[in-house]
C-alpha cells in the first residue's frame, strides 16, 4: 500500500508502503500573499481558521498571524461567524459539521476578499494501528527504525481521499501523509506511515514506551490534491524549471486550504520489539 508523505514546512503558511523522499516546501522569493488554513470537522470545537501572510523561503517558519479578518462559514442557509481568539486565530465553538454537507467560507481581509468550498465526506474508521520495523531505515544510535501503520476498511464504490497526522508524546509529526484508493477500492488496507528523520530529532522517534497516536481525516479531492501537489510542482525536484505554489481551493488570489472532513483516532503505547 501507497501513502504519499511530504514535510509539512509549509513557507506559505510560513508555519506548516512507499519508497519516496520526503521533501521540505521551497518557494522561489515572492511578494506576500495572504495564506488561510480553514478547517470543519465532525467534532465539536473543530471549526477554525487560521490567517496569515507568506514568506519568502529564506525566513525562518514562525506563524506570525494575520488580526483585522472577517471571517464566516455558510452551510444549509446558516452562517456561522468566527471570533478571533488570538492574533490570526478564528473560531466558532457552535459549528459541528456533518458528513455530506457543503461548507462555504468567506474570508473579508483589508481590501479583499476570499471564498472556498468544501464537501465533508462520509467517515471511514480507523481500525487500527500498530508498529513495525523498517527494513531499511535506522535511528542515530543504529537500532531500527520503527514506523506506524493503520488498519482500515476502505468503502466499495466511492472515491476515498486520506490524510493521516501522527504525533509521539503529543508532538506532531512535521511529515504528512496523505492517500487515496484507486488501487485499494473495497479493500481492508493496511499502511505504514513512512517518513524521514533527516534532522535526527530523537523526539520524532517512535520508542517502546511512548505514546503513539494516528488522526485518520477523511478528505474531498480538492484538499487531497492540494497536499498532493506539494509532492510536484511545489517541490522543486527537478521535473519543474522553478519551484510553484500548491494547488490551493481559496478562491480571491489567497493561498492556503479550506477542508471539511471527519477524523478518529487511535492511541498506543509503543511495545518492545
Amino acid at each position: 500500500m501507497h501513502i504519499t508523505r511530504f514535510s509539512a514546512l509549509f513557507i506559505l503558511l510560513a508555519v506548516f508502503s512507499s519508497c519516496e523522499k520526503a521533501i521540505d516546501l521551497k518557494l522561489e522569493n515572492s511578494d506576500p500573499k495572504y495564506v488561510i488554513e480553514g478547517t470543519v470537522t465532525n467534532e465539536a470545537g473543530g471549526a477554525k481558521v487560521l490567517l496569515s501572510q507568506s514568506k519568502k523561503f529564506t525566513d525562518d517558519n514562525t506563524f506570525i498571524g494575520v488580526s483585522g479578518g472577517q471571517v464566516s462559514v455558510e452551510a444549509d442557509g446558516t452562517v456561522y461567524q468566527f471570533e478571533a481568539t488570538g492574533t490570526g486565530v478564528y473560531q466558532n465553538t457552535a459549528l459541528t459539521g456533518i458528513p455530506g454537507h457543503t461548507y462555504h467560507l468567506k474570508v473579508k481581509l483589508n481590501d479583499k476578499t476570499f471564498t472556498s468550498a468544501s464537501t465533508m465526506p462520509q467517515p471511514v474508521s480507523l481500525d487500527s494501528i500498530y508498529v513495525v520495523n523498517d527494513e531499511f531505515a535506522t535511528n542515530k544510535d543504529g537500532s531500527k527504525m520503527r514506523l506506524a501503520t493503520v488498519k482500515y476498511k476502505d468503502p466499495a464504490d466511492i472515491q476515498n481521499y486520506y490524510r493521516f497526522v501522527q504525533y509521539i508524546d503529543n508532538k506532531k509529526e512535521k511529515t504528512v501523509f496523505v492517500d487515496e484508493d484507486e488501487f485499494t477500492n473495497g479493500q481492508t488496507v493496511n499502511s505504514r506511515l513512512n517518513y524521514d528523520n533527516d534532522n535526527e530529532d530523537p523526539a520524532r522517534e517512535i520508542r517502546a514506551g511512548k505514546q503513539l497516536m494516528v488522526e485518520m481525516q477523511c478528505i474531498d479531492a480538492a484538499v487531497y490534491k492540494y497536499f498532493f501537489s506539494l509532492t510536484t510542482g511545489a517541490s522543486g525536484d527537478g521535473n519543474n524549471a522553478a519551484p510553484s505554489n500548491p494547488m490551493s481551493n481559496i478562491s480571491g488570489g489567497g493561498l492556503g486550504y479550506f477542508s471539511a472532513y471527519t477524523v478518529t483516532r487511535k492511541t498506543l503505547t509503543v511495545p518492545q520489539n
